[in-house]
């Protein structure tokens, strides 16, 4: 195996994540880590939360750290954009993320495909088709590109998609426009952190007030759709789109999605659906139009997309009922060892205000007890993620809003429980975000 240490660019941007940078280093640093002598840069986007003095603390045990700080907190986006175009000086650039974890052992691939010149290493196993290659490129360390790809066009790319979430799309778009080669690892390295809350982490410590409209309200759809823009063929285009899922079944249903966020969260802004319509081919347009009708005429009560206090779960809960639809669950599941999976504000409400004795939980599973050692939670078992395997249950009740996302999630580490939500409504369209 060799070794690609004088080839690789490694840099890791962070911003107030203190939590979540501390458990990244230790994926970084630890023992099995293949890049844990190599030169990190550090970009800190003027972090308030302790991260400063943690990563200071990081430099003073390693000393292949360069720890640079920000004057201020330039946005996410800005500093994605500096870590790419900056900051390299080697031939190929990683920019890694502070709520990511790491698994090394695919890692030999990696080192491979430098060896032999690949354009584009992608970091997460997908499939070999434009679709997949482009949407697994939107996580910002789901990619190791050559520097060579970031000449002035591409450089002026990213600086100009800021505003849109994706800037780091900028250098797979000149993979895919000129056929560039690509790698694609057998075994997922990057396992992608889930942001907190529905403001994205490019907006996040910003004063909302002083931001024009567009960019307060653009959401993860709305800035990928965007970013095709970037990929000069109409044909790729199409297939890129038509490949989308997203945590979806279809196309259709993304839209759909698409529609309730933008409606519920924000106010049916008109500029978010004219800037993905706009991407679209004819047939596309009149499945994003139907989409619109549907969720718009609709009747349905959407309004638990706004929820982000207890209280708001408690009023919407005690409106669906909650306590029949718990009671209802537990027939379904009498005899059955079940395992609560998500610590949040939903279970906390749950458990607070609902009587749950007539289901058997064994304990409670949430990725916050790896990072803080909890044992118990609630009165509940506090079980690791990685541990659940160690644990006889039947079923798993998820107490998270992301239903379909963390369902698909635990299915693909192998998890063949049967699972079911806690919300009892609507959770088909749970916000992605």
């Amino acid at each position: 195996m060799c070794n690609i240490e004088n080839k690789l660019e490694i840099v890791l941007i962070t911003y107030n994540r203190r939590d979540c940078l501390e458990r990244t280093f230790k994926h970084i640093f630890a023992e099995d880590s293949p890049i844990r002598d190599y030169n990190i840069t550090i970009l800190n986007n003027s972090s308030t939360d302790g991260s400063t003095e943690l990563i200071n603390e990081y430099c003073s045990n390693y000393s292949n750290i360069k720890h640079i700080i920000n004057s201020k907190n330039i946005g996410g986006n800005a500093n994605i954009s500096k870590a790419l175009v900056e900051i390299p000086k080697k031939e190929y650039i990683w920019v890694l993320c502070d709520n990511d974890d790491y698994d090394w052992s695919a890692w030999g691939e990696v080192e491979n495909a430098v060896e032999n010149g690949v354009d584009a290493i992608i970091t997460r196993h997908c499939e070999n088709k434009l679709s997949d290659i482009f949407y697994y490129s939107t996580l910002v360390s789901g990619c190791i590109y050559k520097t060579g790809l970031i000449d002035e066009a591409v450089t002026e790319n990213i600086y100009d998609f800021i505003p849109y979430l994706f800037p780091h799309l900028a250098p797979i778009a000149n993979v895919i426009n000129n056929e560039k080669t690509v790698y694609i690892v057998s075994k997922d390295i990057v396992h992608a952190g889930i942001n907190p809350g529905h403001d994205g982490s490019f907006i996040r410590g910003m004063n909302l007030s002083n931001l024009n409209e567009n960019r307060k309200n653009i959401f993860w759809s709305v800035g990928y759709f965007n970013s095709l823009r970037l990929i000069n063929d109409e044909k790729k285009r199409t297939e890129i789109i038509d490949g989308l899922r997203h945590f979806h079944k279809s196309l259709f249903d993304l839209f759909k999605t698409v529609m309730v966020k933008n409606k519920v969260l924000f106010k049916n802004y008109p500029s978010n659906l004219l800037q993905i319509f706009r991407m679209l081919n004819f047939r596309q347009k009149l499945k994003f139009i139907f989409a619109f009708l549907i969720i718009n005429l609709s009747f349905k009560d959407y309004s638990f997309y706004e929820i982000r206090s207890k209280e708001q779960w408690k009023d919407y809960f005690s409106k669906i009922s909650e306590q029949k639809y718990l009671d209802k669950l537990a027939r379904k599941l009498k005899g059955k060892r079940v395992l609560l999976y998500g610590a949040g504000i939903i279970t906390e409400t749950i458990i607070e205000n609902y009587d749950l004795s007539k289901l058997n939980i064994i304990g409670i599973s949430d990725k916050r007890f790896e990072r803080t050692g909890e044992t118990d939670f609630m009165g509940l078992k506090a079980i690791k993620p990685d541990d659940i395997n160690k644990y006889d249950f039947d079923s798993i009740l998820i107490t998270l809003k992301l239903f379909n996302k963390i369902k698909k999630s635990l299915q693909n580490s192998g998890m063949d429980k049967k699972m079911y939500s806690v919300i009892n409504k609507n959770n088909r369209y749970a916000v992605r975000t």
